[in-house]
């Protein structure tokens, strides 16, 4: 009986700590990206023995760090269904219609849908975007381009609830923490402007101009890119900046190509 006191005590210990890391009240034992990992694993560790979940073979799930898949249904290997059950990952926007069509991306925190019985979108419980998750389970199939589609049964790690979020809302790292040129292949950021190299942006035609500094800018996320840089090697980094808040106006929106020293990452 004490022993198993005794583990009780110890996973209850385990896991305030790791909330107080994650929280960032310890945020000096946290502070490089491999410590913020270990962190986020041992969070889904405790949810895993808390909840007693269990894997496809009916034993305790372990949960794993899997940095080698893309996420979002793409799978490594086409005609492959990709494995997510026990990977600990994050929730981030994907599809990015709402904050790119119109002039409302700077509003943050960004929120995504989750889902219950039959898809069913639940109005009254969203998840924000880079909360960490557990998948326990998944329903995913083939679809368009050799994706998968489907729903991920989910461990939010932040209030340890189960949901289901949609799998192209799923990436394995956070890539807000990489470098411009990787971030971008994973999903939407926001970035300001600053001018410190000597390469103006540009369009898709190569025309150059003039940004002001302190602009936001919206990162771009496709998979497969759907445009390429005029210049690849002083501005690969696609961005949207809004210049006008009328939709009407033609140059409500425009896509330029950056040069990743003048873009400062802030979500």
């Amino acid at each position: 009986m004490r022993t198993g006191k005794r583990s009780a005590c110890c996973r209850a210990g385990a896991l305030i700590l790791a909330l107080l890391l994650f929280s960032g009240c310890v945020s000096a034992l946290a502070d490089s990206a491999g410590d913020s990992a270990d962190v986020t694993i041992l969070l889904a560790q405790n949810a895993a023995d808390e909840l007693g979940l269990k894997d496809a073979d009916g034993k305790p799930l372990i949960p794993r760090s899997a940095p080698e898949m893309h996420g979002r249904g793409i799978p490594e290997v086409f005609g492959e269904e990709p494995d997510y059950r026990g990977v600990v990952g994050y929730a981030a926007l994907q599809v990015g219609w709402e904050v790119s069509r119109f002039n409302t991306f700077t509003v943050t925190p960004w929120i995504l849908p989750v889902y219950g019985p039959g898809w069913q979108e639940q109005p009254d419980d969203m998840i924000r975007h880079k909360t960490p998750v557990l998948v326990v389970d998944q329903s995913i199939k083939e679809g368009i381009g050799h994706k998968y589609a489907g729903y991920l049964y989910v461990v939010r790690l932040d209030t340890m609830q189960q949901t289901w979020i949609d799998v192209t809302q799923f990436v394995t790292v956070p890539y807000w923490t990489l470098e411009l040129t990787e971030a971008t292949k994973y999903g939407y950021a926001i970035a300001v402007y600053r001018n410190k190299s000597r390469w103006e942006p540009m369009d898709r035609k190569a025309h150059r101009g003039t940004v002001p500094d302190g602009t936001r800018v919206l990162l771009c996320y496709s998979s497969p890119p759907k445009y390429h840089s005029p210049d690849r090697e002083h501005n690969p980094i696609l961005g949207i900046i809004f210049r006008s808040r009328k939709e009407s106006d033609s140059n409500f929106r425009t896509f330029l190509f950056f040069n990743e020293d003048d873009l400062d990452l802030i979500y």
